[in-house]
């Protein structure tokens, strides 16, 4: 049996993207005083999706402005099985906030009929560029949310902010089915949806937005079943797409309306406000609702390129609470973070610089590369402990003296590997053993890193 640490660590963000720091694991005698960890034997998960970043127009933008053979090369490198592997990917149905720019589909007011229905503004570079991306991964699995409806559905006749008017749910709901049919003619196919990007922000209309009551969410959705129904429309539904901290308006809609439950499939979350953990109450309540982390990438001015084990122990939280995918925020922004209608400075999952065209990469790459490239689809997520004996600390040093412990995650692969990811964002190293294959094998992970413990070879 063979097993490796791949690791990533301050001080190494100036390498290659593409390089790891790695070295072998060795078995060993047990040793009282590290952290012993071992994974459970009943399976957690199995139905993971996989990991994702949303192609927004921004995204789109910035790509076509490359040239083609180095776009290839660098869309390899994230959808490709040589790559990140990235196997998910959101898109905007018309503007967000990282969006050129600003329109919906249909800017015709009164258009009820939906005659002036057009996704011509996709065209220019948009759809374009998520042709490229299928073409290095046509089983891509794409799901799409929409920022606004119309500005002439809303209260205030405006794209930003607002709220939502009933009398138009029908009628938004078929404006959706005809963004499904029009992107299934480039042969783009929409698997999944989610009704609206947080739909308790309005952003004070600096960016498209609408607010959504929670009945009239729910009569959408119910609205939006049967109309995707009557067009032999296989498309699945995502509840809320808003933060961790709502999920009791979310549980309320469900409660409260009858035919909701049957009408989605999941439920969709970002990490804004709030923890993953409260959003757990709604799986036990709703066991066959799947949930879905679908937004929350690096800041452009925080710790752009170092903020690994944030996203390391995000992402591990997510495969530990049965989260069945996980996706990231924009795939690439320039060094401004745009272009962006809005107040926010988000960056991209990768960075482009608009006047050398030199690409650098996020902590949150880094993260993604510790995991999403070590994790095949079908992939048994295990329950993992960690133990250690307890040690007494005395107060004079506090807080430098306090252990935070670590994060840490496990999975099979179909083709019989084990990966333990582990994160460790304490000052000091953390000595440990992972018992596996019926042996204890030990390893150190070093301070602020994230590692990937590759186990070949196991016996059945």
């Amino acid at each position: 049996m063979k097993a490796t640490q791949y690791f990533t660590v301050k001080g190494t963000d100036s390498l290659s993207q593409s390089v790891f720091l790695e070295r072998p694991v060795f078995a060993s005698q047990p040793l009282c005083g590290v952290r012993a960890i071992r994974r459970a034997s009943d399976v957690v998960s199995s139905d993971f999706l996989g990991f994702g970043v949303a192609i927004t127009g921004s995204s789109c933008y910035n790509l076509a402005q490359m040239d083609k053979e180095q776009r290839d090369s660098f869309l390899q490198s994230i959808y490709g099985k040589d790559g990140l592997g990235l196997s998910i990917g959101r898109l905007s149905i018309a503007s967000s906030d990282y969006s050129p720019q600003v329109y919906s589909y249909d800017d015709v007011e009164g258009d009820t009929e939906l005659k002036y229905f057009s996704v011509e503004k996709d065209e220019a570079y948009i759809i374009p560029m998520i042709k490229e991306i299928l073409k290095i991964n046509p089983e891509l699995y794409l799901y799409a949310s929409p920022w606004s409806p119309p500005a002439w559905m809303k209260t205030g006749g405006n794209i930003g902010g607002g709220f939502m008017r009933r009398e138009f749910v029908d009628c938004y709901a078929e404006y959706i089915v005809r963004f499904i049919k029009e992107y299934a003619k480039y042969g783009i196919k929409i698997s999944a949806l989610t009704p609206q990007n947080e739909p308790e922000a309005n952003q004070n209309g600096l960016m498209p937005a609408c607010i959504w009551h929670p009945d009239i969410e729910a009569e959408f959705v119910i609205s939006l079943r049967q109309k995707l129904r009557q067009n032999n429309l296989d498309v699945k539904i995502w509840l809320f797409d808003h933060n961790f901290s709502g999920w009791k308006r979310v549980q309320w809609m469900l409660d409260e309306h009858k035919e909701l439950p049957s009408a989605c499939n999941g439920i969709a979350f970002h990490y804004y406000d709030g923890a993953i953990e409260e959003t757990l109450a709604l799986r036990k309540a709703y066991p066959d609702l799947a949930l879905h982390f679908t937004e929350g990438g690096p800041r452009l001015y925080d710790n752009y390129g170092t903020d690994w084990c944030k996203w390391g122990i995000m992402i591990s939280k997510a495969l530990n609470s049965r989260y069945s995918s996980f996706t990231g925020w924009n795939l690439m922004l320039d060094e401004y973070g745009g272009p962006n209608v809005g107040p926010f400075f988000c960056g991209g999952l990768v960075t482009r610089s608009s006047v050398s065209g030199e690409l650098s990469y996020s902590g949150q790459y880094k993260a993604f590369k510790h995991i999403s490239m070590f994790m095949q689809r079908g992939a048994e997520i295990y329950e993992v402990t960690v133990e250690k004996e307890a040690k007494q600390s005395g107060m004079f040093g506090f807080p430098d003296n306090n252990s935070i412990p670590l994060e840490v995650s496990c999975i099979k692969n179909p083709d019989g590997t084990v990966c333990y990811f582990i994160i460790n964002s304490n000052k000091e190293k953390q000595q440990i053993q992972i018992f596996e294959n019926d042996e204890w094998y030990y390893a150190e992970v070093l301070p602020d890193s994230v590692s990937t413990f590759v186990f070949e070879g196991l016996k059945d």
